[in-house]
């Protein structure tokens, strides 16, 4: 039998001998569900969740999709082919001794909810667009408004009654997070333009060899070339380049938020995307 199953197994051990201390798992810690579907009881899966994680995350990870010491239990051969629990449940009654697996007397209401957790989440990966982020509104609006106007440096170039206005009832919590760290991300509706059509574009100017500098909207930088667009003309102007000749000096608009990336800490992204989803 596959390496996979006894993993399997090892998974419902840790289950067992932990007990029922999973249903005193906080909310917040719990991994996302799909949105409710006729294809599975909701209460199963929520059940199969908060066992999930507390029995089993620390191995498989939150959403059963592989952790530091365990693999992917929605890849598994067995769990994608089980049918209501009935294969994992036999493998669990008969276990793999020779494995290391010892047999379990689980009862059916377990590995159905198990079982049916499990599916929903192979369930939830091939169809992403299901996909709910909960509880994304957990931070301190008041610590994050003291962080935008203090440490953050946010209101050096934002504003609450000015750029920022109405964003909170612009945007939902998920989109101004992705907005905060990935402010190029998610034009909203219409169709694709070109990147240097965007009010953020990265800017250059390029000094030619004759100390002429010429300003625009990068378009194109490569070791042989740069193209610049200029948005009065609406007009390209290419030179080759040999080395550093020309010279190309980018400013970027968003490196502020390029530099906050690995600065951010789990705490302030929370709080300051609950502050912007206060202002209505």
């Amino acid at each position: 039998m596959p390496l996979r199953f006894a993993w399997v197994g090892c998974t419902i051990l840790v289950l067992l001998t932990i007990g029922l201390r999973a249903q005193t798992l906080p909310p917040q810690d719990r991994p996302p569900v799909i949105a409710a579907d006729s294809r599975f009881d909701q209460a199963a899966v929520e059940r199969g969740s908060i066992l999930l994680v507390s029995q089993c995350g620390f191995c498989h990870g939150s959403n059963a999709r592989g952790g530091p010491a365990g693999p992917d239990l929605t890849r598994s051969a067995l769990v994608q082919d089980d049918e209501e629990g009935r294969q994992l449940g036999g493998l669990l009654a008969a276990g793999r001794p020779d494995k290391g697996m010892p047999a379990f007397q689980l009862s059916g209401d377990q590995v159905t909810d198990l079982a049916t957790f499990l599916h929903a989440a192979i369930f939830r990966n091939a169809n992403r667009r299901l996909y709910q982020v909960l509880d994304i509104l957990t931070g301190d609006s008041k610590a994050g408004e003291a962080y935008f106007t203090g440490t953050g440096k946010c209101a050096t170039c934002h504003s609450a009654a000015g750029d920022l206005k109405g964003v909170g009832a612009k945007y939902d919590a998920v989109t101004l997070q992705g907005r905060l760290l990935m402010p190029r991300g998610g034009r909203g509706a219409g169709p694709p333009q070109p990147a240097y059509l965007d009010k953020n574009a990265i800017r250059a100017s390029v000094t030619l060899p004759s100390r002429q500098t010429v300003s625009g909207v990068l378009v194109r930088l490569t070791d042989f070339d740069v193209t610049l667009y200029d948005p009065e003309t609406r007009r390209m102007r290419s030179w080759l380049r040999n080395g550093d000749e020309p010279r190309v000096d980018l400013i970027d608009p968003l490196q502020a938020h390029l530099n906050m990336l690995p600065v951010w800490t789990d705490s302030d992204m929370h709080n300051v995307t609950a502050y912007l989803a206060s202002l209505k």
